[in-house]
């Protein structure tokens, strides 16, 4: 009697847990259905839809402020012989490296993040947009050196001869030949590589070793950001001194003013 007592007593038990368990994964599983019903769209992100509509705004807005300011700019200058000076041609330059950065790269990164998730240009299309990605950074970042080298020596070395016109364009041939040859690997490597077996494609660089990856990003980063940072402290900062810590010749002496205003007095 005892142990029929027991053995229905564990036979409760038992029921009572599998129970509970299979309510616990109905629910856990009702719980993850909702999530997924309220924050997967219809193209597969888990980007909520207020939040996508946002970056699109963003996204269009950017391109077209990209577009049009830059355009405006080198309409500006190149229509007007006036306003073609050694500084304009490197603001036009600068122009163009974000129109370039614009049109290849804003709208397609937009489509393919947002939009679509995947790859739909071609693999011909994938090594131009990761290359003139990489181009117009090179481009923005020594143009700003080149602007700042010629307020340089114009600045702190005034008796210097000012930069000709063609010694400026010379100057931007070579920002353009530098930007062209660094990223060539870039341009190498990209290519399109399947998702998971699927029709899904992704543009990305594809190196033959982990370590060859790191040594061109580390690179890249160097000549992108570190170099040209480094020579934008160093020049605005000699600029800065130059311009706040010396006094302008001319400028009233508080001694000076007292002592002629007490002689006048006399």
């Amino acid at each position: 009697m005892t142990e029929t007592i027991q053995d229905l007593t564990a036979g409760h038990w038992e029921t009572t847990v599998f129970a509970d368990l299979n309510i616990s994964l109905d629910l856990r599983e009702a719980k993850e259905d909702n999530i997924t019903a309220s924050q997967v769209t219809a193209d597969g992100s888990l980007v909520p839809i207020g939040v996508q509509v946002l970056m699109y705004i963003m996204y269009i807005t950017i391109s077209l402020a990209a577009i049009g300011g830059n355009g405006i700019v080198c309409y500006i200058v190149l229509s007007d012989p006036r306003m073609r000076t050694v500084t304009n041609f490197f603001i036009v330059n600068l122009a163009v490296g974000d129109i370039l950065m614009a049109v290849l790269c804003i709208p397609f990164t937009f489509v393919v993040n947002l939009i679509l998730g995947r790859w739909p240009f071609g693999a011909v299309f994938c090594v131009i947009f990761t290359y003139a990605q990489a181009v117009s950074v090179f481009v923005s970042a020594y143009t700003l050196i080149a602007i700042s080298v010629d307020r340089y020596i114009a600045i702190i070395k005034p008796l210097r001869p000012r930069m000709t016109k063609l010694q400026a364009k010379l100057l931007i041939f070579a920002v353009w030949l530098v930007a062209l040859l660094t990223p060539l690997p870039t341009a190498i490597v990209s290519k399109l590589v399947q998702q998971n077996n699927t029709d899904r494609f992704h543009c990305t660089e594809v190196w033959n070793t982990p370590i060859q990856r790191y040594y061109y990003s580390m690179a890249l980063m160097l000549l992108q950001y570190f170099l040209p940072l480094i020579v934008l402290i160093f020049t605005y900062s000699r600029i800065a001194i130059v311009v706040w810590g010396k006094q302008t010749p001319g400028e009233a002496e508080d001694t000076r003013d007292q002592r002629l205003a007490a002689s006048k007095r006399k």
